[in-house]
């Protein structure tokens, strides 16, 4: 399948500090929707811009099919209105003294390759697929901010760019509006068949949008991976935390095989775990899992342990609990209405070992 979009070591430094992006390297191939993810200031709306030609690299080479449009080594800058790209961005950008026909219309009157007559047509059908038939005659100004998004949305799929980039354009709107456009937005574009680069720091966004994830922390990319992947075989400690995996128990490597090892947390006992990294038996372990992951009340083949519950909160649609057990502690995660567990006496719990995940300890922190 062909790259609708290459990056190829991307560095991007700006006049003082440590590059915003730092040798960044992955492709979107044709269809596909590569979401970047990551905390504020992690270099993934810069990445993004460059990509746009909003922002001059320091290095590297971009490709948007099979052009290269930004190789500062060689001078090449292709300027942002001939990367055959549509952008949606955090606000809306309408235009406010046109009509919501104007704003879509606008973008196809400029490019030569709109077809002259056809703008109606193509008009009317990308505002049928973002859900704005009947809005046409509107002025923009009298819509919702969702709709106002839709507009900026059907306006950069109208003319059929090679590549849509979009930054994070749900953050200003309401919880269960961004919600229902997330899950709307994904169907417009694999509809369309549209690539699509989105920068998002919501977790939910990029797994529900993405068909990878890339996960970026201090300019670097950690992780490109499936959603899944990224969830259930997290590559470092950051994107393990990063992506919801709270609880952390300190040890000491007994052993390794393959890609599982074995975990001596002190008081606790032992514990197996998967491990993506090189671990050598006397280092000092992280083992990460999920809150959701722990199964309490539960004594299984594998990773089980009897601990105490010190604390419950109950929030309705579920509840926290927190254990104790052997000088550990976890958080664990029980959905539904109803709470099941108590603070009296002991308490079977059960750490699955495909959902532990054991990274070396680089801090001081032991169990000795």
């Amino acid at each position: 399948m062909s790259s609708a979009l290459l990056i190829e070591d991307l560095v991007k430094r700006f006049a003082t500090g440590k590059p915003a992006v730092d040798g960044v390297s992955f492709d979107v191939p044709a269809g596909e929707i590569v979401v970047l993810l990551g905390p504020s200031g992690c270099g993934k709306t810069t990445t993004l811009r460059c990509v746009a030609g909003l922002e001059h690299p320091t290095g590297g080479r971009i490709s948007i099919g099979d052009r290269i449009v930004s190789e500062p080594e060689r001078g090449v800058l292709v300027s942002p209105r001939e990367r055959d790209i549509g952008m949606v961005f955090q606000s809306y950008a309408v235009w406010p003294h046109m009509t919501v026909y104007q704003n879509v219309a606008y973008p196809l009157k400029y490019r030569r390759s709109s077809g002259g007559g056809d703008i109606a047509a193509k008009v009317r059908d990308t505002l049928e697929l973002v859900g704005l038939g009947d809005y046409a005659q509107r002025s923009v100004t009298s819509l919702s901010g969702g709709q106002m998004q839709r507009v900026a949305l059907a306006r950069s799929l109208v003319y059929r760019p090679q590549l849509l980039l979009l930054d994070e354009p749900l953050s200003n709107l309401d919880a269960k509006l961004r919600i229902r456009l997330r899950d709307e937005l994904r169907r417009i574009l694999k509809q369309t068949g549209m690539t699509g680069l989105y920068v998002t720091h919501d977790q939910s966004e990029a797994v529900v949008l993405g068909d990878r994830i890339g996960v970026m922390r201090e300019g670097k990319l950690l992780q490109m991976a499936p959603p899944d992947e990224i969830y259930n075989r997290p590559a470092d400690p950051f994107v393990a935390n990063f992506t919801g995996a709270s609880n952390v128990l300190l040890g000491k490597v007994l052993a390794r095989s393959g890609d599982k090892a074995t975990i001596d947390l002190g008081a606790a006992g032992r514990i197996e775990a998967w491990t993506p990294q090189p671990l050598s038996p006397g280092d000092k372990a992280r083992v990460a899992l999920r809150a959701e992951n722990v199964r309490l009340g539960e004594r299984g083949p594998a990773n089980a342990f009897s601990g105490r519950i010190t604390e419950r909160r109950y929030q309705g649609m579920q509840t926290v609990y927190d254990v104790e057990f052997g000088g550990q502690r976890v958080e664990v995660l029980e959905l539904g209405t109803a709470a099941r567990h108590t603070t009296d006496g002991e308490i079977a719990l059960t750490l699955p070992p495909d959902q532990c995940w054991a990274y070396r300890d680089e801090g001081q922190a032991s169990v000795d």
